[in-house]
């Protein structure tokens, strides 16, 4: 029984790569692993990890079994839809919580132009 965070991805640019490699590290938690490989990135321990591709395959969706990084992964994927390369996101539950307190500490740090989007669509899904 595991805990599932998933998203449609699209097409990464190299300019929205970047941008969310440059920004993601200031946004998650100091302790949380961040390791950024050739076929994309990976949050968490190598035990449990949470990658996400560059070039999306079939992995879009991950289990996460509500370990302390699940918020940052939440996190790279509220960058994701504020850049272009993911939306539909959700995960097994019904109360968006997790996901409104990632996309207010984003918006702290780093204002999103989606902000208001993002936020009216994780209310919609609760």
């Amino acid at each position: 029984m595991g805990y599932t965070v998933s998203w449609r991805q699209h097409r990464f640019t190299d300019f929205t790569y970047a941008t969310i490699l440059r920004i993601l590290p200031t946004l998650i938690n100091k302790d949380t692993p961040f390791c950024i490989h050739s076929w994309g990135f990976c949050l968490g321990t190598e035990d449990d990890p949470a990658p996400i591709e560059r070039v999306a395959t079939m992995m879009t969706f991950i289990k996460t079994n509500r370990l302390p990084y699940t918020k940052d992964v939440m996190k790279a994927l509220i960058l994701m839809v504020e850049y272009g390369a993911a939306d539909e996101l959700t995960h097994d539950d019904n109360d968006m919580t997790w996901y409104i307190e990632a996309l207010d500490e984003i918006h702290a740090i780093h204002p999103l132009a989606s902000y208001e989007q993002q936020k009216a669509y994780f209310l919609h899904k609760a």
